[in-house]
């Protein structure tokens, strides 16, 4: 095992990086004076599975209010006069003339929350579990993998203005005040890591200081509306017509 040669004030210490390995280790009892013998075996890192949350905030297009010029634009490609002019269908820029937004707010980190609706879902899609499930309107659903199995309708990713810290028993957002559809991507990675992503881009209605956001899906068979994840974070300002980048990333390992 390779060695490090410590030398201070004429000592010299062979340092030895920690082994892991089981160890035999033993404890004598205070009370009786026998010893218990035993073996320390080294800490299993379990499989995880983890889900991270990037935000990012976009300035409206510098031209928006400028009818005459957004409308051009269409016309023009309408007219097919714009061919290779690229169209840019992102948060930060414009879907319709392709001008670059200021980002102007950026918040990541670990996600606050997978809700227990999250688990409860997990239980039924996976396991074939029957498991009552609380939907946004708070009424408990008996979910079914037969339910389940008709699968889901829509996927969407909302933002909203509620501040009230996230848990794992929420069933709803707190004041939820646009929402885009979501695209789940397809799933990456070798080895021993593996992640996709979740993402949508919300466009404000209004001038907006965002503080919390979320995934909401609908099932098929019964258009029952369940929430798996919400997130609350430090505000981020968006004015109106500007947009909201929503990534959320699900890795397991």
């Amino acid at each position: 095992m390779p060695t490090t040669t410590v030398d201070r004030q004429g000592l010299t210490s062979l340092l030895t990086p920690p082994r892991i390995a089981p160890a035999r280790v033993r404890f004598r009892d205070a009370q009786t004076g026998a010893w218990l013998h035993g073996v320390s075996e080294p800490k299993i890192d379990i499989n995880s599975f983890r889900m991270e949350l990037a935000l990012q905030a976009y300035t409206p297009c510098p031209y928006e209010g400028r009818d005459r010029w957004h409308a051009t634009v269409r016309r023009l490609r309408r007219l097919g006069q714009l061919v290779g002019w690229p169209v840019q269908a992102d948060a930060a820029h414009c879907p319709i003339c392709a001008t670059a937004r200021e980002l102007v707010g950026v918040r990541e980190g670990p996600c606050n929350l997978l809700v227990n609706n999250f688990a409860k879902l997990c239980q039924v899609g996976l396991f074939g579990q029957t498991t009552s499930v609380t939907d946004t309107g708070s009424s408990s659903r008996s979910v079914t993998a037969t339910v389940l199995g008709g699968g889901i309708t829509t996927k969407a990713i909302h933002a909203g203005t509620g501040a009230t810290a996230a848990t794992v028993a929420d069933v709803a957002m707190q004041t939820a005040t646009e929402n885009a559809a979501a695209t789940v991507n397809a799933v990456s990675g070798s080895g021993s890591t593996g992640t996709f992503t979740v993402t949508a881009t919300v466009t404000a209605t209004a001038d907006r200081s965002y503080t919390e956001c979320g995934i909401l899906v609908t099932t098929t068979t019964n258009s029952w509306i369940f929430l798996l994840a919400r997130d609350t974070y430090a505000a981020l300002s968006v004015s109106n017509t500007g947009t909201l980048a929503v990534t959320y990333s699900l890795s397991n390992s």
